[in-house]
């Protein structure tokens, strides 16, 4: 045995890097990548927003269009490619069982759980310098910020594109990267969510720039953007824009860019006293390259940065670490493959391990906290909230409503209309509510939410 196996999906090929896992280090990643798993299923859970996709795939599969209320061409979702990716199995799983009330819920957790897994895998097998340190320190730097457990579930989009992540830095780091790849990966990013082009973009543009044919090389570019294109196309002839309706009702509020950007640097604070092992890895990836000088890697921490210049633009997010798991992602990428001093690994692990473990939203014990202390805040002073917590704590007094906690069966994870009684037969009545995703699933389709 040489190495830990490699899917064939990912199987080297031309020019692509071979990290090979000795088997003294696969006995430490094995159990690693389990901690990992382990964290991430025991913390999975589906959002309000998550839920709010549920009821697109519910109207998309019935024949009800892509709408959150049926036959109304108003985009709800910001992730087309993870909506259809969880539609696929939620249509095969409905050919041999009609309704399952909780179907959609156990699906998205294992797609989740399942592109959480193969990205830190890519990540230790492809992207990482072979070691111990290097290895140890890429996963507990993911595996200890409470961020990136939340969502690496959720319902929403940031484990596939994590996952596409990790597919584009291994075929970024070629030695002759094909920029055709490079370019459908990103058009994929971004089907997956529209700002997150922004992570790759600088990484795209040094490949094509420091290729051999220019020219050559951006039409292919244009070809591998094509299926953005083609949805940026569709969108505007099917809902009349070509950008999500939320992102028109949350960016043109009248609100000035200066309240905008502090309330995107609030963003910031709240990581840094809620999930402070996030930022610690952005500035060690920065401070390693600024000694290490790897043009490739340059690029692509360059992405990371105009990403948090793109979240302070438009002022963070309510969801506290939704928007930094990919910057931490790619972060920990470049820290596992450039940080090459053992001693600054060592020092690195131990921080990685003070700040996540010993934090009192570790991901180790985040979820029995409001149990123990009342008084455990689930909001900041600016109303950015611990969501996990929001619904599966404030919600239920300490029940939360993980699969893991209250079983496979509980209500609070589907709807009684999901699958084959997702019948449309005219609207009754209007419904009104503020969080929209867990009141519309559960109304049927017959409800105008």
């Amino acid at each position: 045995m040489t190495g830990l196996p490699v899917p064939f999906v990912f199987a080297p090929k031309g020019n692509f890097p071979m990290k090979h896992l000795q088997r003294e280090t696969a006995i430490v990643v094995y159990p690693l990548l389990i901690f990992y798993v382990l964290l991430v299923v025991r913390s999975a859970w589906i959002s309000d927003d998550g839920m709010i996709t549920f009821r697109v795939v519910e109207n998309f599969l019935a024949g009800y269009g892509l709408g959150y209320n049926p036959f109304v061409r108003v985009q709800v979702f910001t992730h087309p490619l993870w909506m259809f990716v969880i539609s696929l199995p939620y249509f095969v799983a409905g050919l041999f069982v009609s309704s399952a009330p909780n179907a959609l819920f156990y699906i998205m957790v294992f797609l989740s759980v399942l592109f959480s897994l193969l990205a830190v895998f890519l990540l230790l097998s492809r992207i990482s310098k072979p070691g111990l340190l290097p290895l140890g320190l890429a996963v507990l730097m993911l595996s200890l910020s409470n961020g990136f457990i939340d969502f690496s579930t959720s319902g929403m989009e940031n484990p596939l594109t994590h996952f596409l992540l990790a597919v584009f830095v291994v075929a970024y780091l070629a030695e002759n990267p094909n920029l055709f790849l490079l370019s459908l990966l990103s058009s994929l990013i971004m089907l997956n969510r529209a700002d997150s082009l922004v992570l790759v973009a600088p990484a795209l543009a040094y490949a094509w720039w420091t290729s051999a044919q220019r020219k050559s090389n951006l039409v292919k570019i244009f070809v591998g953007l094509i299926p953005m294109l083609l949805w940026e196309l569709f969108s505007l002839f099917y809902f009349g824009f070509p950008f999500p309706n939320t992102a028109y009702a949350k960016l043109n509020t009248g609100v000035s860019g200066v309240s905008l950007a502090l309330q995107g640097f609030d963003y910031f604070l709240n990581s840094i006293n809620w999930d402070p092992i996030v930022f610690f890895s952005i500035g060690l990836a920065g401070v390693t390259l600024f000694f290490e000088r790897n043009g490739k890697f340059i690029f692509l921490f360059a992405g990371v940065l105009l990403y948090l210049a793109y979240i302070v633009k438009i002022g963070g997010d309510f969801m506290a670490g939704r928007f930094l798991t990919a910057p931490l992602f790619l972060s920990t990428a470049i820290i596992s493959n450039q940080l090459a001093a053992k001693r600054s690994q060592l020092v690195g692990l131990g921080v990685a391990i003070l700040l996540g473990a010993f934090s009192l939203r570790s991901p180790l014990w985040a979820s029995n906290m409001v149990l123990y202390l009342p008084t455990y805040p689930i909001s900041d002073h600016n109303r950015i909230s611990d969501q996990r917590l929001h619904y599966f704590g404030n919600d239920n007094k300490g029940q939360y409503n993980s699969f893991v906690e209250n079983g496979f069966l509980n209500p609070e994870l589907g709807s009684e209309f999901a699958g084959g009684e997702w019948h449309f037969t005219g609207f009754r009545q209007v419904y009104v509510a503020d969080a929209l995703g867990k009141p519309g699933y559960k109304k049927g389709p017959n409800i105008y939410v």
